[in-house]
């Protein structure tokens, strides 16, 4: 039986309500506030490009897997967007690792910190583990946090720091309406167990978000 759609909408504010302590940690870390006043240094700069470099080739190899595992074209369409999304983010990071003399090799070859890259890491357990329905919820609590601040980092490397290739912060700009209402569309049939699962995945994934920045800064 489908789960009627408002209660769809209502399961997924209540999550980004539990998670709200979190994710105002995150969405007001210091390696944000700094990188606007101009303050943050390019070693904790180009530590966040190395590791996202070794971060989106996994999880573009992530998402192709979670692709392979859906039954329905509306979950093949939900992932394929994902999918193109990371993709075009990769290439636009390799625009910005040229401008800064960062080869884009093998992510291994580089130096990378564990507790930064625990987010990829779990998006493959998800891509394995997780339903189709219970990955697109709990991706859908994430996007949205991660597009805002990197948003502003973005911007703030090219206001600040003259750096001009900041295509890879602005694929992930948003809106994430259309993500947001295919996600809620593939949850119909989910039951509340998957709820539940859907649930504590979110509130993990947004941990490991919140890793990934506290690990970055702390390069400095």
């Amino acid at each position: 039986m489908d789960t009627p759609r408002d209660l769809r909408r209502e399961f997924l504010e209540r999550v980004r309500k539990n998670l709200e302590q979190l994710n105002n940690a995150i969405l007001n870390h210091p390696l944000i506030k700094d990188a606007e006043e101009g303050k943050l240094p390019i070693n904790v700069i180009k530590a966040f490009i190395t590791n996202q470099w070794y971060i989106v080739n996994h999880d573009l190899r992530s998402l192709a897997m979670a692709l392979g595992r859906t039954r329905t074209i509306e979950e093949l369409e939900f992932f394929k967007m994902l999918l193109d999304g990371d993709y075009n983010a990769l290439h636009e990071l390799m625009k910005l690792m040229k401008e800064l003399n960062i080869e884009p090799k093998d992510p291994l070859m580089l130096e990378i910190i564990p507790e930064a890259v625990q987010y990829t890491h779990y998006l493959a357990w998800l891509a394995n583990y997780a339903s189709p329905q219970e990955f697109a919820l709990a991706i859908i609590v994430n996007m949205p946090v991660w597009g805002q601040n990197v948003v502003r980092l973005g911007n703030s490397l090219r206001n600040k720091y003259g750096i001009r290739e900041i295509g890879f912060f602005e694929v992930f700009k948003g809106p994430f309406n259309e993500l947001e209402d295919r996600a809620l569309s593939l949850a119909r049939n989910i039951d509340n167990a998957s709820l539940v699962r859907a649930m504590n995945m979110a509130y993990t994934i947004q941990i490991y978000e919140k890793a990934f920045w506290d690990a970055i800064y702390s390069v400095r």
